[in-house]
């Protein structure tokens, strides 16, 4: 056996570890609100949420998240992954 079994106490606390050196390593700017920065991330137990408001900004955000996730070993699951674009421009 190897690791941790999933749904284990030591599972989710290392895996917060490992989430949150993912984001630092985004240098995405973590204090503040959507009005005075170009992305926003919130994140919760094991789901991310990332907000732009452009989608250039946004497309840029995520691969820079991939990528660095990728670098601790975790992957985001295209079958999980939702966008919603809002507002008048959603180009």
């Amino acid at each position: 056996m190897r690791g941790v079994r999933q749904g284990d106490a030591l599972a989710s606390f290392l895996f917060n570890i490992a989430l949150e050196k993912v984001i630092q390593d985004l240098g995405i700017q973590t204090r503040g609100t959507i009005f005075f920065k170009t992305v926003q991330i919130l994140a919760y137990a094991d789901d991310i949420d990332l907000m732009a408001p452009t989608t250039p900004g946004l497309s840029e955000a995520f691969l820079n998240l991939e990528k660095s996730a990728r670098n601790m070993g975790l992957v985001i699951n295209q079958e999980k992954t939702v966008y919603m674009y809002s507002g008048k421009d959603t180009t």
